[in-house]
């Protein structure tokens, strides 16, 4: 089934809602295409003390106050996966997973999705593995669990996580050597030089396999380098490489050399009709603030 509005926001972060509160007070037909659930990230965040006109909230009591206002102002929330997109003609045509949607104007508003480790962690994504530490370590209170870490990305996760686990081993792709030295946390440990080359486990997850690299001195003060196969038993792993934005949407428009998506002030991209807003935006500081300016804007414009 083919449906038509006049602006299609794809993505119900803060940053879409934002743009489609904007563009609703102007009158037009306004429709929110979400794959997962409205908030996105700010969903993960325990506390929130630099959004203007509130002193301290958590990320999910301000998602439920801006889906209240869209609510109000009835904008339509379709919960849908965007497979593919096209952006040629004054008529922009986007494709789900359930229907077709077409508009005259398209505020890409997806933000950022989390780096994979490429191997089969996602068999077992809801047994074991999992993106964020915020969302699931109480899940795994007092047990032992491994984060996926790439040049210290993962320090931060091991942080929550060690809250509430028993142990938490730090898995890290890179010399994390200089950090272990210092880290007090003993819950904690970091190890350097890691692969991480399949996930262990039946229904759930039972172990990680590894293989670290080891470089010894010889006697002929030449570096001897070999690599420890072996599997570390845990009860989780939390991938924590990083984020990257999505291009499943971006539909030609231009990028710069991180893959971010190039706007004007008026948060329109290099293809008409189509404006980008939010962490998926090329710009140097990516708030929630930030987020809401940029939605507005497109909202005003779009």
């Amino acid at each position: 089934m083919k449906r038509s509005f006049d602006i299609l926001i794809i993505g119900g972060g803060v940053a879409g809602m934002s743009a489609a509160i904007y563009a609703k007070r102007r009158g037009k037909n306004v429709a929110i295409i979400e794959k997962f659930a409205l908030g996105g990230q700010v969903n993960t965040i325990p506390k929130i003390e630099n959004f203007p006109s509130t002193i301290s909230i958590d990320g999910v009591s301000l998602v439920q106050n801006f889906s209240k206002q869209i609510e109000g102002l009835g904008v339509e929330v379709i919960y849908d996966d965007i497979k593919k997109v096209d952006y040629e003609g004054e008529v922009k045509r986007v494709f789900g997973r359930k229907d077709e949607y077409c508009a005259k104007s398209v505020i890409i508003a997806t933000g950022l999705t989390y780096v994979e480790l490429g191997k089969n962690e996602n068999e077992f994504l809801g047994r074991g593995v999992s993106y964020c530490a915020v969302c699931d370590a109480h899940f795994f209170r007092g047990k032992d669990v491994c984060v996926a870490s790439k040049k210290g990305s993962g320090l931060k996760e091991a942080l929550v996580l060690a809250e509430v686990c028993n142990h938490v081993s730090v898995l890290d792709s890179e010399d994390m050597s200089a950090y272990a030295n210092v880290n007090k946390n003993k819950k904690i440990e970091v190890l350097s030089n890691v692969k991480i080359e399949k996930v262990v486990g039946k229904d759930v997850v039972e172990g990680v396999e590894v293989s670290i690299l080891n470089a010894d001195k010889s006697e002929s003060d030449k570096s001897k380098i070999e690599r420890e196969r072996k599997v570390i038993q845990t009860d989780a792993l939390f991938v924590a490489l990083g984020k990257k934005p999505d291009k499943t949407v971006f539909g030609g428009v231009k990028v710069d050399s991180k893959g971010f998506v190039i706007t004007n002030e008026k948060m329109q991209t290099s293809v008409s009709g189509v404006f980008a807003v939010g962490d998926v935006r090329s710009k140097e500081l990516k708030q929630i603030v930030t987020a809401c300016s940029d939605g507005a804007i497109a909202g005003q414009f779009a």
